[in-house]
């Protein structure tokens, strides 16, 4: 008999004898060997109690099992959304190994931000004995002390890395491919995710920072910070960031960026120590959700907001940019702190036809316009796009890039800022390889007095962009 049947339970052990039962019933129905059914059923309950004990200890989302029955053989399908797990751990736990011989084959799978799935299989002919599969825990407690070895990410780190992802993070990281093996192997090995790890003594992942690139573009985005709970404290992200510093100048890169987020300092204190330089806050850029877990982080309930740093791993080459008047005197500060040679000229007229482009990121509900040239029709574009833009329900900010070596571009700012936007910071390099103007429009409510900013150049670009916003607020705005 072939069926399929799905039952949907809590997180909780008491369900344990429930999902033995179900699975029982269906080894009848799908007419097993009379003597598989107990072990098939024993298999599940024992597989569903261990995914709820070290799987789930974070998550309350249900767990789905899943029976599929063919002519060939009888399948149970146990998929969470908790801690993932798979089969090299398993070997470490006899538990594991006690489920794996009751069946005839066992299986993990990773399903990135979906989650994982135990698979237990039953044959209905002779049983031949199958493969292990998974768990892990992770205790907040902290680990012993030990030494750990900083090195590039090797494809067996894969799963344990996913892991480490979910225990910083849960399934929130704004990455989702950190959450699937496959990924993480292929794209280090294409060159466009460069990982760095911390590896304890016992092998496994404690900590991870990697470099985000696309071909041909001089900057790198320093990302994936991550430091287990049970790790924290060891200087391990500065000893990560090191590593993946090499690993930028290896790759030719004149400098690289990193976002550490306002909710806390400490890894704006790593930035700091390693020569980073801020040169813009971005707000309302991710939801509240994106957010480390077991750290002491401020308690309010809006939107999450960013530092830019910058550290630059090469001679600068000097820059003329084209400042509106009003924010020349900042941008001159953050290019003298970034010790890129600038200068300001004035500005002229747009002339001839612009380009732009409008990129929307629903996971994180933000909006960018990127601006790559400037021509007589660029304003009314840009207030069109910024009011389309508006409309969209649920979008939590829009952000507008202008290329700072274009001589139009201080009219262009000021079309912007006539549409409610403000100052931002900029972005040398982010534009297509140029620098860039940066205004900001956040469409949520943020409360500049909850962030935490550590630099005292990043507390002056904070007030400066506080002054900035309220003048934004209470300008007058001019119609599309």
């Amino acid at each position: 008999m072939q069926f399929r049947v799905e039952l949907v339970v809590p997180p909780e052990a008491a369900f344990a004898p429930l999902v033995q039962s179900t699975v029982a019933d269906a080894c009848e129905r799908a007419e097993l060997d009379p003597a598989r059914p107990e072990d098939l059923a024993t298999a599940a309950a024992d597989g569903f109690l261990a995914i709820v004990e070290q799987a789930m200890v974070e998550s309350t989302e249900p767990i789905r099992v899943i029976l599929q029955a063919t002519p060939d053989e009888l399948g149970v399908r146990i998929r969470e959304r908790g801690l993932p797990l798979d089969s090299a751990e398993a070997k470490r736990d006899p538990a594991w190994a006690q489920i794996s011989a009751r069946v005839d084959a066992m299986h993990w799978h990773a399903h990135g931000a979906s989650g994982s799935e135990l698979e237990l299989v039953v044959n209905h002919a002779p049983p031949t004995h199958g493969e292990e599969a998974p768990p892990p825990s992770n205790d907040v407690p902290f680990a012993p002390p030990q030494e750990y070895t900083i090195r590039r990410f090797k494809p067996a780190d894969a799963p344990s890395l996913a892991r480490a992802f979910y225990l910083t993070y849960g399934y929130n990281y704004d990455f989702p491919a950190v959450y699937e093996p496959r990924r993480l192997v292929a794209l280090n090995a294409s060159g466009r995710y460069i990982s760095t790890v911390a590896v304890g003594e016992d092998g496994e992942i404690a900590g991870h920072y990697a470099l985000s690139r696309e071909p041909d573009q001089p900057i790198g985005d320093g990302c994936g910070a991550i430091v287990l709970p049970a790790h924290r404290g060891r200087d391990l992200l500065n000893k990560l960031r090191e590593g993946m510093e090499k690993e930028a100048q290896h790759v030719g890169l004149e400098a690289y960026f990193s976002e550490p987020v306002t909710d806390h300092g400490r890894t704006q204190h790593a930035s700091e120590s390693f020569g980073a330089k801020a040169t813009a806050i971005t707000l309302g850029c991710a939801p509240r959700s994106f957010l480390a877990k077991h750290m002491e982080l401020s308690a309010t309930s809006q939107r999450q907001s960013t530092m830019l740093y910058y550290k630059l791993l090469k001679m600068p080459a000097p820059r003329v940019l084209y400042a509106p008047q009003s924010h020349a005197r900042i941008l001159a500060r953050i290019y003298q702190d970034l010790s890129i040679p600038a200068e300001f000229p004035e500005g002229k007229p747009a002339s001839g036809n612009g380009a732009m482009r409008t990129t929307v990121n629903r996971g994180d509900a933000v909006a960018t316009i990127d601006v790559t040239r400037i021509g007589a029709d660029s304003a009314t574009s840009l207030r069109q796009n910024i009011e389309d833009l508006r409309s969209l329900t649920h979008l939590g900010a829009i952000y507008v890039r202008l290329p700072l070596d274009d001589p139009a571009t201080p009219g262009l700012a000021a079309i912007a800022e006539s549409c409610g936007l403000f100052f931002s910071g900029a972005a040398p390099w982010a534009l297509d390889g140029r620098d860039a103007l940066v205004l900001q429009l956040p469409l949520t409510a943020i409360d500049l007095s909850a962030l935490t900013v550590v630099g005292d150049f990043g507390k002056e670009l904070l007030s400066y962009i506080d002054v900035a916003s309220k003048k934004a607020a209470t300008s007058p705005s001019i119609p599309v």
